[in-house]
């Protein structure tokens, strides 16, 4: 219960207090956005953006003059890829998890988009965690 105090004399002229609703909780982030591997063209769109990849890996390249890995999503090099470096291969090495096992296998990859002016739509990869075997 709560009593409001006034100065002895000063009854009746205390303060008015207004009350105002509280404001609508914030709402949620907006869920990142699932695309399968093969709408390059939207995941373009995204690029800067965080996003979901859902798709069967074609292909694992790998370079070794630079030991970086390369799963690609279709036969030509239009086509997604997500790309593992070397500075990253420790961790994926410690949770014992070789790139090349990726290869034939559906996927799903959550990270930025990137467009880059070389080697096109893809994605970095800089943790296990980024990369999930759906079959």
């Amino acid at each position: 219960l709560y009593q409001r105090w006034s100065a002895p004399g000063l009854e009746g002229q205390g303060y008015s207090v207004s009350f105002s609703p509280l404001p609508p909780p914030a709402p949620r982030p907006a869920e990142i956005p699932l695309l399968e591997a093969r709408e390059v063209e939207k995941i373009r769109a995204l690029s800067g953006n965080q996003a979901r990849i859902k798709g069967r890996v074609y292909r694992v390249g790998h370079s070794a003059k630079s030991n970086t890995y390369f799963l690609n999503f279709g036969p030509s090099r239009t086509a997604f890829t997500a790309v593992i470096f070397a500075s990253a291969l420790e961790s994926f090495e410690k949770q014992k998890i070789r790139p090349a096992t990726f290869e034939g296998k559906e996927v799903e990859l959550t990270g930025e988009i990137k467009d880059h002016p070389k080697y096109g739509v893809e994605m970095i990869l800089e943790d296990p965690a980024q990369i999930k075997v759906l079959d």
